[in-house]
């Protein structure tokens, strides 16, 4: 397995670095880091701002110091690492992706994040619209511990075909390190559900049509994993007021991961990702990986 970490330094906070060091630990991946940084020159200048130019190496030398420090410390020649000439930062991603043959990316959260949220910002939104592999993505303020590896692997799980190519993916990778695989169905419940004049026997109705189709659900997913080789799987209904809550419902670990699945974009294989998938990678607390159609598969 193969992943590319994104960093830059600077505006990028370090939980991209943390996340992968636990990718690595975990699954033995081999990292890349990449600083996407702009170009020095445009095509038909003559003449580079030298000042501009010594800033972009600052940057890019400070980034690499600080990847060495947190992923191969001591060891500046054991970790790979590669600056990019592009003006968007996800284009450049996405090509070294291609090139590389990677098996994802790896991300940090806006840096506007809350501690312990993941906000998607502008590069994370735009790959989560275009990247050809599955993406990892950090809370705020992940990371610290220098011996943690994966906890357990939560899919979110619907019964849809993407959240199938989801499991398939979260079965794979669970089976690499030993890991606990729980599959989760989420019930996020409106504040005002129905108007008091109904009262609570209509809600308890739905709810236990819910509880009803979750059972249904988990039996499928149950039959799916065990058919990926994955017997083991504890499987859960997180109910809760709205997304904050039903995301919550679950007694998650620091290094827990939440799996996703999403559509295509296209003819090609790329995240696409719909409401459902946005909202409750909005609320969750621990990192995320959100797995396209068609990229399920893991490299040796």
């Amino acid at each position: 397995m193969k992943a590319v970490v994104a960093y830059r330094g600077g505006d990028d906070t370090p939980e991209a670095l943390e996340l992968g060091a636990t990718l690595r630990r975990t699954t033995g991946a081999e990292l890349l880091v990449v600083a996407v940084l702009p170009p020095t020159s445009e095509p038909g200048t003559e003449r580079v701002d030298l000042e501009y130019r010594q800033w972009l190496d600052s940057v890019a030398d400070q980034a690499r110091r600080t990847a060495v420090e947190t992923l191969s410390p001591g060891y500046p020649d054991g970790l790979e690492f590669r600056r990019i000439a592009s003006n968007s930062v996800a284009d450049g991603l996405v090509r070294v992706a291609e090139e590389s043959d990677v098996d994802l990316l790896v991300l940090g959260s806006a840096r506007a994040a809350t501690q312990g949220s993941l906000l998607v910002g502008s590069v994370s939104s735009r790959l989560l619209h275009s990247s050809p592999v599955p993406i990892l993505l950090a809370p705020q303020g992940y990371g610290g511990d220098p011996l943690a590896t994966f906890g357990s692997l939560t899919c979110a799980y619907a019964g849809t075909d993407r959240s199938r190519e989801a499991l398939a993916a979260a079965c794979s990778l669970v089976k690499r390190y030993d890991g606990h695989l729980r599959v989760a169905t989420f019930v996020p419940r409106a504040n005002t559900m129905y108007p008091p004049e109904v009262g609570l026997d209509a809600e308890d109705m739905v709810a236990a049509q819910w509880a009803e189709q979750a059972v249904e659900l988990h039996e499928d997913a149950l039959e799916f994993c065990k058919n990926h080789g994955v017997t083991a799987v504890e499987t859960v209904v997180a109910r809760g007021q709205g997304w904050p809550g039903a995301l919550t419902a679950i007694p998650w670990s620091p290094n827990d991961i939440l799996v996703l699945g999403s559509s295509r974009l296209g003819q090609l294989a790329r995240v696409f990702l719909g409401s459902t998938a946005t909202k409750i990678l909005r609320h969750t607390p621990v990192p995320a990986l959100v797995v396209p159609a068609g990229t399920y598969t893991w490299s040796d």
